[in-house]
């Protein structure tokens, strides 16, 4: 590849990754190039529409067409669209933000999210990707993947020292969110409750998640709220779906090695 042309892209790439607008000097420091590099590479990602100036100022983020992309992937996922009809139902029951999150490699890509009557707090943007120890969702997953492929993911995991979690603190993630059936995480902004992620299995393991983005459960009775068993009715009907047609639901790189696959959060 021409060295300028690898260049704007790692530019791209760096603000892709990015957690916040980024300037010309703060994308030259990251990537030990010249401010005049950097300034070219960004002109003509901007002409091309794959990088936009933030509110008018010399500060950078994804274009349109970084947006118009990013959608036509997750338009690939079959589920998504399948799915959409149990996440109004379940959205519907409990009032709150329900969303659908899949399985790809060994991360977990938000991929739709259906808002409820109730005020959303905070919710991550469809197309965010985390490791699946590290959101309630992605928990729902690897707790319910077969021990084979669950000791792969730890593996890596510690290989590539990414994992937010340690080994142990993973087990312990895996033995309670099995034997209570669903993965939960705890609010911040409301004492002693939770959120909630169901598994979405498939005939070889689970394929995704549907989380109930707000703290729905109480930790003193988790498992003993009077519409849960609702819940998991809704969410076992999109089960049965996907295990009457397998292959419909297979995610676009479910042929590569989960190793081999690296995502970044899109912003």
């Amino acid at each position: 590849m021409i060295s300028s042309a690898f260049r704007t892209l790692r530019i791209l790439e760096a603000i892709g990754r990015a957690d916040r607008p980024l300037g010309v000097t703060d994308i030259a420091r990251q990537l030990g190039l010249a401010p005049g590099t950097v300034f070219r590479g960004l002109d003509a990602l901007e002409h091309a529409g794959y990088v936009s100036r933030f509110e008018s100022s010399p500060r950078y983020v994804a274009g349109p067409v970084v947006n118009q992309l990013r959608q036509a992937l997750l338009a690939r996922f079959t589920l998504r669209d399948v799915a959409l009809p149990y996440l109004r139902q379940l959205a519907f029951a409990t009032g709150e933000t329900v969303s659908l999150t899949m399985k790809v490699g060994w991360y977990a890509l938000r991929l739709i999210a259906v808002p409820g009557i109730n005020e959303v707090t905070s919710s991550p943007p469809v197309g965010d990707v985390r490791l699946l120890e590290q959101t309630c969702a992605g928990q729902a997953i690897l707790a319910f993947l077969p021990r084979d492929r669950l000791h792969e993911y730890c593996g890596w995991a510690a290989a590539a020292a990414v994992g937010g979690q340690q080994g142990s603190s993973i087990d312990e993630i895996v033995s309670s969110t099995r034997k209570r059936g669903f993965a939960i995480e705890v609010a911040s902004f409301a004492t002693n409750r939770a959120a909630a992620a169901f598994p979405v299995r498939g005939t070889d393991g689970p394929i995704a998640a549907v989380g109930i983005e707000a703290p729905v459960l109480h930790l003193d009775h988790v498992g003993y709220h009077d519409g849960i068993n609702q819940w998991i009715e809704i969410v076992g009907s999109l089960e049965k779906v996907v295990r009457a047609r397998p292959a419909m639901f297979e995610t676009p790189f479910g042929h590569l090695d989960p190793a081999n696959i690296v995502l970044s959060s899109a912003q």
